[in-house]
């Protein structure tokens, strides 16, 4: 299938070389814009402790005021249902992001304080 501008060996226009020279600069500026973000953006770490079975919501506030007060830990915020009968199952968050190495050693020494309602922790992200 053949088009008239190319059977007629016509150079593009003006206009449709303004056209794609924009979209390129768009698209070259999204992509810039996304790799500074992945580079320079702080980093994405989080401590996921899960609780024992028998673990209720007063024991993971208790973990979260006694870990989530460290120097450059800061607890994630519950979603969902504020039922505490509901939260009381899921595992309680930190942001390590900003943490350094020390701080993380401070933060997994109070989780350990909390053994008999803390079944495991894990780091999700960058490292």
């Amino acid at each position: 299938m053949s088009t008239q501008l190319a059977d007629e060996g016509r150079d593009l226009s003006r206009r449709a070389k303004i056209l794609i020279g924009a979209g390129g600069a768009i698209v070259l500026f999204g992509m810039l814009v996304a790799g500074f973000n992945i580079l320079l953006g702080p980093t994405k770490l989080v401590e996921v402790v899960t609780m024992t079975q028998d673990a209720t919501q007063a024991d993971r506030v208790a973990l979260k005021e006694a870990c989530g007060a460290l120097p450059g830990i800061t607890v994630v915020a519950d979603q969902g249902n504020p039922d505490p009968d509901i939260q009381g199952r899921f595992p309680v968050r930190f942001d390590l992001g900003h943490a350094t190495t020390a701080q993380r050693i401070a933060l997994e020494s109070c989780i350990n304080q909390h053994r008999d309602k803390v079944r495991g922790f894990l780091a999700e992200g960058d490292n």
